[in-house]
C-alpha cells in the first residue's frame, strides 16, 4: 500500500528503528525488495536515482512502481532520489511519487537553501514529503579525498531546515556511496548533535557495506531513513552473470534466482536496521 514517508519516518522515530529506503535499478529489483519487506512485515520506501526514473522514460516506471506497490499489502512509499533540478522534480509528481530528495549540497549554503524552499513550497502543494542534503556525500572512486572532509555543520543543518521547511535531511557525517575499500569513518558525534539541533527525520546515504555496530551505533544517534542500493545492483548483476557463466541463456530461468537473491539482502538489511514486524 502506497504510505506517505512522512508516516513511516515518524513511526520510526518514535520506535527507534531505522526504514530502509532500497534503491531499485529495474522492476526486479524492485520486486525483490517488496517480497522481502512482506515476509519481514517491514515498512519500505522504493527508491529510483533520477537518472533511472529518466532512463525508464519517466511516467513508464513510475506506473508500474506504483502498481506493485498498490497491490502489497505492507507500507510503502515512493521516493525520488537525488534529484538536483526543479523540471524533473515536477515531473516525479506529476508521475505520482509521494516523496522526493532536492539535492542542492554541491553548491554554497544559500543556493541549497533557495532551491530546496522552492521544492518544498512546490511538493508541500501537492502533498508530498521531502528530503534535502548538506554535505556533499561523496562517491567512492570518484570524489577527491578531501572532500570526505566536507561534512555537514549543524548551525548550516539548522539553517537548511529552518528556512525551508523540508521534511528530512540527509547530512553529510562521514559516510561515501558505492562500496567502502575501508571502514567508513562517521562522525557520531556530529551526528548526535545535528538530531538535537533539527526536529526532522534524518537520512543516512551510503549504507551498502556500513559494518552493522556502525549501523546500529548511526540509528541510536537519530536515523531514521537509511538508503541502500550499490550491493542490491551488484548482487543482482554477479547473480545474473553467474547465471551466464554456467551456460544458462533462458532469462526466465535466470531473473528468479537474481531475484531470489536480491530478496535475502534487502532482508538482512531489514532486520538489522530494527524494521521487522513494523508494518
Amino acid at each position: 500500500m502506497l504510505v506517505s514517508s512522512k508516516t513511516l519516518l515518524a513511526e520510526a522515530r518514535k520506535q527507534g528503528y531505522a526504514v530502509g529506503a532500497f534503491n531499485y535499478y529495474n522492476l526486479d529489483t524492485l520486486f525483490a525488495v517488496i517480497e522481502a519487506a512482506e515476509e519481514e512485515r517491514a515498512p519500505i520506501i522504493a527508491q529510483l536515482y533520477t537518472l533511472d526514473f529518466l532512463t525508464h522514460k519517466g511516467t513508464a516506471i513510475a506506473a508500474a512502481t506504483l502498481e506493485a506497490i498498490k497491490e502489497s499489502p505492507v507500507p510503502i512509499a515512493f521516493h525520488l532520489d537525488h534529484c538536483n533540478s526543479y523540471e524533473y522534480i515536477v515531473k516525479a509528481l506529476v508521475s505520482g511519487f509521494n516523496s522526493v530528495m532536492i539535492d542542492a549540497s554541491k553548491t554554497p549554503l544559500e543556493e541549497n537553501i533557495a532551491l530546496t524552499a522552492k521544492v518544498v513550497e512546490l511538493a508541500h502543494y501537492a502533498g508530498v514529503f521531502t528530503e534535502a542534503e548538506l554535505g556533499p556525500i561523496t562517491r567512492v572512486g570518484i570524489d577527491e579525498p578531501e572532500d570526505y572532509e566536507n561534512l555537514a555543520d549543524v548551525d548550516g543543518c539548522r539553517r537548511l531546515v529552518s528556512e525551508t521547511g523540508v521534511d528530512s535531511l540527509a547530512p553529510a557525517v562521514g559516510t561515501a556511496h558505492g562500496i567502502y575499500t575501508s571502514e567508513p569513518k562517521i562522525d557520531f558525534d556530529r551526528l548526535a548533535n545535528i538530531a538535537k539541533a533539527v526536529d526532522v527525520p534524518l537520512v543516512l546515504h551510503g549504507g551498502s557495506g556500513i559494518p552493522d555496530a556502525m549501523m546500529r551505533k548511526a540509528i541510536s544517534c537519530g536515523i531514521s531513513k537509511i538508503n541502500y542500493g550499490t550491493l542490491l545492483k551488484h548482487t543482482w548483476s554477479k547473480t545474473m552473470k553467474a547465471c551466464l557463466d554456467e551456460g544458462e541463456l533462458e532469462i526466465r530461468k535466470m531473473i528468479p534466482v537474481a531475484r531470489a537473491a536480491v530478496k535475502e539482502v534487502a532482508r538482512e538489511q531489514i532486520r538489522l536496521f530494527g524494521s521487522s514486524g513494523k508494518a
